[in-house]
């Protein structure tokens, strides 16, 4: 089987499920509706991840996972103070920008208010 047609079983699986609760919400006042409509949701939901599982856009996504940890190892993270000094430097030149572009805009209103009157 090709990868369409599986994730498309796996699609109408879970559906199934998902029908499958609303369906069985009329028995939902009896002792055994109640946990009937979670085991539907559940089981359609679990059948349908076995089935979209083995497919090959699923093992795809699994290399990737595997790939992306890998580089993620070789990250070299910065240490708490880089982290720190970093933050403050961002947050000095916010303020800074802040003020200049404050001081800017009061320039210009002021010259505006004056020009026209």
């Amino acid at each position: 089987m090709t990868d369409k047609p599986k994730i498309i079983l796996a699609v109408a699986v879970f559906a199934a499920g998902v029908l499958g609760y609303y369906f069985l919400g009329a028995q939902a006042m009896t002792a055994q509706g109640g946990w009937m409509r979670y085991a539907a949701i559940a089981l359609g939901a679990v059948a349908g991840a076995g089935i979209y599982a083995s497919t090959d856009q699923f093992s795809q996504f699994r290399r990737f996972v595997r790939e992306a940890r890998v580089e993620l190892s070789r990250v070299v993270w910065p240490t708490r103070q880089e982290t720190l000094q970093t933050t403050a430097v961002v947050i000095g030149m916010v303020l800074f920008v802040g003020a200049f572009l404050w001081v800017v805009d009061w320039v210009v209103f002021t010259a505006v208010r004056y020009l026209m009157g």
